[in-house]
């Protein structure tokens, strides 16, 4: 079977992204919501302007969380779907019971930092922050991109901080190599310090974030060599 193309996350006809977290609490119902989030993709008709859409399994098998690269807002809102209520994927809980699926957060893609273009990446790590306005969105994003996160541990490719339309999150979308990769980071002064830097500034939160492997992906285009 073919690997699954990674979404190239700071292509720059995107200027929306759709994060949807979805708790699921074991890795056989976690393969069953995935495989029907996929399937439903598959199945529907597509959009104007909806670029990619991406589905992740956390490596704990508790959580599926997918990424959507739209050109817009206006597109978003031109296909209907945010109109429409949160999808419910009928008996895939435990005892058969439906799991009702979150309603996306829109987010922006703000700042990258680029490590590794050479690298080909396995695991995402997708930390979230929670902050009080725009302000504070960008002042995080700007100090940890500048500070801590200026250069990287082996193994990380890349950091793409988005923040949410509403001003109330951040999310920071970390490629790397393999599990290893994200284990160093998190021994290294760079995680200790970007971890310090949060915590001292005003307004801001972190929540932190698991480690996903891509399930599959619809309307990927092969990221750049």
């Amino acid at each position: 079977m073919t690997a699954p193309v990674f979404p190239d996350v700071d292509r720059a006809d995107s200027a929306l992204a759709l994060v949807t977290p979805l708790y699921v609490g074991t890795p056989a119902i976690q393969r069953a919501v995935a495989d029907a989030v996929l399937a439903e993709w598959t199945a529907a008709p597509r959009p104007e302007g909806l670029l990619s859409q991406s589905c992740y399994v956390s490596t704990c098998g508790e959580n599926v969380w997918t990424y959507e690269q739209w050109t817009g807002l206006d597109a978003y809102r031109a296909s209907g779907r945010m109109y429409e209520q949160p999808a419910t994927l009928r008996g895939l809980g435990a005892d058969g019971a439906d799991i009702e699926r979150s309603a996306p957060i829109a987010f922006h893609r703000y700042r990258s930092n680029l490590y590794d273009t050479t690298g080909v990446p396995t695991r995402i790590v997708a930390p979230t922050f929670d902050v009080d306005g725009r302000a504070a969105q960008r002042g995080i994003i700007d100090a940890l991109l500048d500070g801590p996160l200026v250069e990287a541990t082996p193994g990380l490719l890349s950091a793409h901080f988005h923040y949410s339309l509403d001003g109330s999150r951040v999310l920071n979308y970390a490629e790397f190599t393999d599990d290893e990769a994200h284990l160093v980071f998190l021994a290294d002064p760079t995680a200790m310090g970007s971890t310090q830097l949060t915590n001292d500034m005003p307004g801001v939160r972190g929540i932190g974030g698991k480690r996903y492997v891509l399930h599959g992906t619809v309307g990927a285009a092969p990221l750049a060599g």
